[in-house]
């Protein structure tokens, strides 16, 4: 049986410059592997945020594609007030290209590799089944990419309530991991440290897609950081997928 397409509807935000662009070709890119309707709304008038938003509460968009902001640097992503507002509000896929997106040379090129952030709450299952599905969809391999958060940042009361969540989440990410088809050829990959930083870092080397929950990164590391998505998004150096909290 033929499978219908990830995104059946999907919506790149243009304008016309480097931006626009960066989030139609990615837009494009996306369509043409999955089989999906592209629909390129632009959005230089009016509230741009206001109307994907209300597109998305429709049911006219499954994924949003967004370029980055003027603020970024080539090769990295930073959302600017559409995105975040967007990254709040919107119950859809967002996925934001990183400044440059465009210029680059996709003739040849395919998502390989598809790295996902888990933390072992739902936000993040919900982002590792997301990946699996795309990964499986564009024969690419995934990488689960976990972080803690060393124990003694966190003082001596917080780390004595965090120490069993330390103890277990390495079961917890191979266990995420040994559930997935093998054809997926899915590596777990544990970090320990700032999860922002390790994230980017692993957003350099060999991401094609990276993927994370809506909210959160994790009930040791919300506990400093609040929401490491958002962070991460600004200055990722590959495309950038955020699933919608569940429910």
């Amino acid at each position: 049986m033929t499978q219908g397409p990830l995104y059946p509807k999907v919506i790149a935000a243009y304008e016309e410059n480097e931006r626009g662009e960066d989030a139609r070709v990615l837009a494009e890119r996306i369509v043409d592997r999955d089989g999906g309707e592209l629909k390129v709304v632009h959005v230089e008038e009016g509230s741009p945020a206001d109307t994907l938003q209300a597109l998305a509460e429709r049911g006219d968009a499954d994924l949003i594609v967004l370029g980055s902001t003027h603020r970024a640097t080539i090769g990295s992503v930073a959302p600017g007030s559409v995105a975040e507002h967007l990254l709040h509000g919107a119950r859809c896929r967002l996925v934001i290209a990183p400044k440059g997106y465009s210029a680059g040379d996709h003739s040849e090129d395919r998502l390989r590799v598809v790295g996902v952030g888990f933390d072992g709450i739902a936000e993040s299952h919900a982002a590792l089944e997301e990946a699996a599905k795309l990964a499986r969809r564009f024969g690419a391999s995934m990488r689960v990419i976990g972080v803690a958060t060393p124990v003694p940042a966190l003082g001596a009361a917080a780390a004595a309530q965090a120490g069993p969540l330390h103890t277990d989440f390495q079961t917890q990410l191979q266990e995420a991991v040994a559930e997935l088809n093998p054809e997926l050829r899915a590596l777990a990959v544990l970090e320990r440290g700032d999860p922002v930083e390790k994230l980017l870092a692993a957003a350099e080397t060999g991401l094609d897609l990276l993927v994370l929950g809506s909210r959160g990164f994790g009930p040791v590391m919300r506990l400093l950081l609040g929401s490491v998505s958002s962070r991460v998004i600004r200055r990722a150096a590959c495309p950038v997928l955020v699933v919608p909290r569940p429910g």
